[in-house]
């Protein structure tokens, strides 16, 4: 088994799932801020509902992605599914349980809608958007376990302390730095789409400007976090850091310089406040707002190439050394490059499929209702 092109499959696949998982947070929480909005504008009720209609949409996705990634760690890198699941069994568990109130909520906030006075059903609909951050509650233990291996003993024999593992010291500012994206690139893949159905729908401009100023607003604590989590690195994942810098500090050298996405990444947010800004107080600008649902993802893509690329050739750090990604892979399958790349591109055709779909059915039809 080649072992780039299982890193490049599971890289694909994962940044597919973040996308979905991102936006769909984000949303979860726009459809209970329209929900509470309507008790003194009976219109935010529809927007509540759009919203939450994307919600599930996206939720189906997302989980058909979540399983692939499953099928692809266990199937080609079975070895690093063993230290994981060892060492981040109770971490793990976060984000089981995140998943199954999430899923339970979506349904209890839809069908109970219209059924219960609106303070209970806005109470449902905090827990379906609050549980949606328990999911990545759990599975960022995993990045920054690779980052800093805490709790990992020894590898032959596989030993590790499971308590010392939830006391990672890149655990916290990396979970808030994911929280805080995930709640702007939401925000701002609805004020993308509010500003473009707005053309038939002038109401809907003002969620447009109200959703890309709450979003861009979000750059800033998410800016201070991502600072508090770069130093962090200084500290706790120096081949990290440096693969990070290389190139931007002098002195810094790595094996796999990521500078490029980690720069762009600081721009776009950068582009993405001031966009934010400038489109709440000129809501006329569509082409602007336009903008800002491919860039702030384009922006995700880049923070996730940057940490994950950065560590190569090792899989999990330790100092400014570390694990190779080869000890993990399985090798006793036989498929190579080519093979994996064709697997791909019915992935591709269903997920274009599925956009598709999702514009005539739900975007589309709220348009002309």
């Amino acid at each position: 088994m080649d072992t780039l092109a299982a890193l490049l499959l599971l890289g694909f696949v994962l940044l597919v799932h973040l996308t979905f998982v991102n936006i769909n947070i984000g949303l979860g929480f726009l459809s209970v801020a329209a929900r509470w909005r309507s008790r003194s504008d009976q219109k935010a009720e529809e927007v509540s509902k759009l919203s939450l209609k994307f919600v599930a949409a996206n939720e189906a996705v997302s989980g058909v992605y979540g399983t692939l990634i499953t099928v692809i760690l266990f199937g080609l890198w079975t070895g690093f599914v063993n230290v994981v699941v060892q060492v981040l069994f109770f971490a793990l568990l976060i984000s089981v349980i995140g998943i199954i109130i999430r899923l339970t909520s979506i349904a209890a906030y839809w069908y109970t809608w219209g059924k219960v006075g609106l303070s209970t059903h806005i109470i449902l609909g905090l827990i379906m958007a609050i549980s949606g951050l328990l999911i990545p509650a759990g599975f960022r233990y995993i990045f920054a376990y690779m980052n800093n291996p805490v709790g990992l003993i020894s590898l032959s024999p596989l030993e590790g302390n499971v308590a010392a593992a939830l006391t990672n010291p890149l655990y916290a500012p990396l979970l808030l730095h994911t929280w805080v994206g995930a709640l702007s690139i939401g925000f701002f893949t609805a004020a993308t789409g509010f500003a473009w159905a707005s053309r038939r729908s002038e109401y809907l401009r003002g969620w447009a400007a109200k959703t890309a100023l709450v979003s861009s607003l979000l750059i800033i604590p998410q800016g201070v976090i991502g600072f508090w989590y770069w130093s962090s690195l200084s500290e706790h994942s120096q081949l990290l850091f440096y693969a990070l810098n290389t190139g931007l500090i002098s002195g810094f050298s790595a094996p796999t310089n990521v500078s490029y996405a980690f720069l762009g990444m600081v721009l776009i947010g950068i582009y993405l406040l001031a966009a934010g800004l400038i489109y709440y107080s000129n809501p006329t600008r569509v082409s602007l707002a336009y903008t800002l649902a491919p860039l702030s993802i384009l922006s995700l893509y880049l923070g996730e190439i940057a940490q994950n690329w950065g560590r190569l050739p090792y899989l999990i750090i330790q100092g400014q050394s570390g694990l190779e990604a080869d000890l993990f892979v399985n090798r006793l399958i036989a498929i190579n490059t080519p093979t994996l790349l064709i697997a791909v591109v019915p992935i591709v055709v269903i997920t274009i499929g599925f956009v598709v779909l999702l514009y005539y059915y739900l975007a589309k039809g709220y348009m002309e209702s």
